[in-house]
């Protein structure tokens, strides 16, 4: 198994988790990728098994290849599996305490403000019900900028704190907000005990890559998904 894989699985858990033929299978309702996806425990797990479980609960098989699964991606690949969302982890070290900047308070709960700075698409609030009962399985600290424009939030694992939900309005991009944040939540991990910090961003995303470049993160691993819209017939036999 990839370290970055369980230790990402571990700050973002699923609510449902099974490990079945050599695959770890997380399941959250269909709601984040992330927590509704399956990742190889072992070389040479079946992907008959995603295949199963992920349909048997109304959703398409979707995995988790991270890098140095070049054997396995090319199995789902030849299975019609598409990519989706590559993406790169980045880390840096927390040695010193990042000095404190402009007006961001983090907190234990997601706050009101903490929930409005991003308006929520399904009208049902069911997304939201479903990601705050996978955030509220970690240890959590959540940020929100005092404009009411920017948030982010972060898991505390150990020696690690990982950032993740980072977002900020359109209209704001570019004024130092989403750097205000990540400082507040990495300052929050180093007070709590952390000293290496790491998040995930999609490499098509230019500007949040920069930004993070900035503050002082470099490339340690990637993965991206494969999903598999509709079985079909397999390739090799």
């Amino acid at each position: 198994m990839n370290d970055w894989a369980g230790r990402v699985a571990a700050d973002w858990p699923a609510l449902h988790v099974e490990q079945r033929g050599g695959w770890r299978l997380g399941y959250s309702e269909g709601v984040t990728k992330r927590a509704n996806s399956a990742f190889a425990l072992e070389p040479g797990a079946r992907a008959e098994v995603p295949e199963e479980f992920y349909p048997a609960r109304g959703l398409a098989p979707c995995v988790q290849v991270w890098r140095g699964g070049e054997a396995l991606d090319a199995e789902l690949a030849g299975r019609g599996y598409r990519v989706v969302d590559p993406s790169l982890v980045m880390e840096r070290e927390l040695g010193e305490r990042p000095p404190a900047g402009e007006d961001v308070a983090v907190a234990a709960g997601r706050g009101r403000a903490w929930r409005e700075v991003r308006a929520e698409p399904d009208a049902s609030g069911r997304a939201a019900e479903v990601t705050g009962r996978i955030m509220d399985r970690a240890a959590m600290g959540y940020a929100v900028h005092g404009s009411g424009l920017a948030r982010g939030c972060a898991a505390l694992n150990g020696e690690w704190v990982g950032v993740y939900a980072m977002f900020t309005r359109p209209e704001a991009r570019g004024t130092g907000l989403g750097a205000a944040v990540l400082d507040a939540l990495l300052r929050w991990g180093h007070d709590k005990g952390a000293r290496r910090g790491y998040l995930l961003v999609t490499e098509d995303n230019a500007a949040a890559r920069a930004l993070y470049r900035r503050a002082g993160f470099g490339a340690v691993s990637g993965y991206h998904y494969r999903v598999l819209d509709s079985p079909g017939p397999r390739s090799g036999g």
